[in-house]
């Protein structure tokens, strides 16, 4: 039975909401598993899927607590233990929701924000090192980073404002993937290995991204709204103009038109419009995605030139992208006009944040913290691990990464080959 203060209709949309964000973990898992070569291709998907498990549980147990309980740098880990105390009958505070709608919309954010980094390191963490790490990365990051910035913490007590994600997830993932590369070091002969080895697969995971991405952003206004009709809108403009802007510029260089390039545009501007989508006029959306085909792309060019392996750029387009989209709230959002009493009609979500020179600088130091801090804790982490665990596969696992760690290769096909070719 619904409290009165409940939406029905505020309870279906996040419900959709949800199955949408879920759907992206599968979908990431075929846009990085395409991207990487073929013998390696299962490893890097059985990384994004296991997270369904693993950190559903996690968030379950103590990680909405952390993240939401009361706190100001972080929440105790006991207020919501195991759900405990989250209402199914009574909505959460200032929403149209139930708590627990609430809170499991929360867990597909937690689901999928680690496992942004798995694009950074493929082919460098075993199985079982890898499962702590996102545990341990989880705890130490995601939710003191989604309780500073959604969940009542300090950052947003001084002003800080993040629609959906541009520092409780691409930023904090982003830095993390630069720090984690630069602890486990380059692969082996990287610049000979054959990459992307599926661009059919890389495509349908950049289609499941793209429209989980409406249930990202526009599931972020927290109920059917009209800020939520212009976060999907903002979202949809911003990776239209990044694939057009990147793709050319990646043709230009190139001398030739690929596709590979507009799927990494089109998350580019997912990511940079995702801080923003709720803030801003869709026209402004046009050059966030004009932002993201130049800034992620020349971001990606100069760390590939630089010797660092990010395997699949994350850090130019999650770390970069997320970083820059969310210090862009201060110059993009609407005026101070929409934070008036009686605000226009045409604000987007009128009482909430401005463009402003103070709020740009709000918006910065947050970014810095934010950036620093997932950029030391994790190098600290993989390196601990490192000195008290074998964290990388040996260089003849690397030969055939799916058969060495899993048993498992991503194509039988392969392995019935190569035993008809030595009868």
């Amino acid at each position: 039975m619904y409290s009165s203060d409940i939406s029905k209709s505020d309870t279906l949309y996040i419900n959709a909401c949800t199955g949408l964000v879920l759907f992206m973990t599968p979908g990431l898992a075929l846009f990085y598993g395409g991207l990487v070569r073929e013998k390696a291709a299962n490893d890097m998907m059985i990384q994004n899927f296991v997270a369904l498990g693993i950190l559903s549980l996690l968030w379950y147990a103590i990680g909405f607590s952390m993240s939401f309980g009361e706190g100001n740098i972080v929440g105790s880990p006991m207020e919501y233990f195991l759900f405990d105390n989250v209402k199914k009958h009574e909505a959460w505070p200032l929403l149209k929701i139930s708590q627990e709608s609430f809170a499991v919309f929360q867990m597909m954010f937690a689901i999928i924000t680690p496992i942004l980094m798995t694009g950074t390191f493929a082919d460098r963490m075993r199985f079982a090192p890898f499962c702590l790490f996102i545990v341990l990365w989880s705890i130490l990051i995601y939710f003191p980073a989604c309780h500073q910035i959604w969940g009542g913490g300090l950052m947003q007590q001084m002003g800080v404002w993040d629609f959906a994600g541009g520092i409780v997830v691409h930023t904090t993932a982003g830095w993390s993937a630069l720090a984690a590369a630069l602890a486990l070091g380059p692969r082996k002969d990287k610049d000979n290995l054959a990459e992307p080895h599926s661009v059919p697969i890389v495509v349908v995971g950049t289609g499941i991204l793209w429209f989980g991405w409406f249930g990202f952003n526009g599931g972020s206004a927290l109920g059917m709204n009209t800020t939520a009709v212009t976060a999907v809108t903002n979202t949809h403009l911003a990776a239209a103009m990044a694939v057009c802007v990147w793709g050319i510029i990646d043709w230009a260089v190139n001398k030739k038109p690929k596709l590979v390039p507009l799927c990494i545009a089109c998350v580019a501007g997912l990511v940079v419009v995702t801080p923003s989508c709720g803030y801003i006029e869709p026209r402004e959306a046009l050059l966030v995605g004009i932002w993201a085909g130049v800034v992620c792309y020349g971001a990606v060019f100069m760390l590939n030139r630089s010797g660092v392996d990010d395997a699949l750029d994350v850090w130019g387009v999650h770390g970069v992208g997320g970083a820059t989209g969310t210090i862009l709230i201060g110059v993009l959002a609407d005026g101070p006009v929409c934070l008036e009493k009686e605000a226009p009609e045409w604000c987007v979500f009128p009482h909430s944040v401005a463009a402003t020179p103070r709020q740009l600088g709000i918006q910065t130091v947050a970014v810095l913290v934010a950036v620093v801090y997932s950029f030391v804790v994790t190098y600290a982490l993989v390196k601990l691990m490192m000195l008290i665990m074998p964290v990388k596969p040996t260089d003849k696992e690397l030969e055939d990464l799916d058969e060495a760690l899993h048993g498992e290769p991503a194509y039988q096909y392969m392995t019935k080959t190569v035993l008809e070719g030595a009868n």
